[in-house]
């Protein structure tokens, strides 16, 4: 097998309902590449099977929630082809991106009292119970702590997210 074909098994491989590809570590061991000599030949890698793949309509993307890499589709096109999850429920995507900007501000959880002042809304854990549902939140025992499963990483690029309202917030104020 050469890299390649070794990077696109492992990149698109379905470890659960939640999680594909593969963490850098397990990319770097399946390739037999040493993480303190090889680090550049590894990113090289990955641009180049990106670049190869990019025809098809496909991309080597990171989901920073899990660490793990993973072949994507391209989001134009497969915006397209696929439904908006959250169509005609705007308070769904509206409290899991209050979710998601509690967990990322507290290192991967939150409280729901925090989601709950970020909301000021009412419904807000009858929202967190569906999104637990559609396999985005975990919801502990008690109802008082939510952690974001990898789901929410392989459908929506966050760190492109967060950059575009940088830019919003740093236009608003000037």
């Amino acid at each position: 097998m050469n890299e390649f074909s070794i990077l696109m098994n492992l990149l698109s491989n379905r470890i659960s309902k939640n999680q594909i590809g593969a963490t850098k570590q397990e990319l770097m061991e399946a390739l037999n590449l040493r993480k303190d000599k090889d680090a550049y030949y590894f990113q090289e890698l990955l641009s180049q099977l990106s670049n190869y793949i990019e025809p098809l309509g496909l991309y080597v993307r990171f989901n920073p929630v899990d660490h793990h890499w993973f072949i994507s589709h391209d989001f134009k096109t497969s915006n397209l082809l696929s439904a908006n999850p959250f169509q005609d429920k705007p308070k769904l995507a509206a409290t899991l991106f209050c979710v998601l900007v509690a967990c990322l501000k507290s290192s991967g959880s939150a409280k729901v009292k925090d989601i709950k002042e970020l909301r000021k809304k009412k419904g807000v854990l009858r929202d967190l119970k569906k999104l637990e549902e559609e396999g985005y939140i975990l919801l502990d025992d008690e109802e008082k702590q939510v952690i974001l499963t990898p789901l929410i990483g392989y459908q929506l690029d966050i760190q492109k997210l967060f950059v575009k309202l940088s830019l919003k917030l740093k236009e608003e104020k000037e």
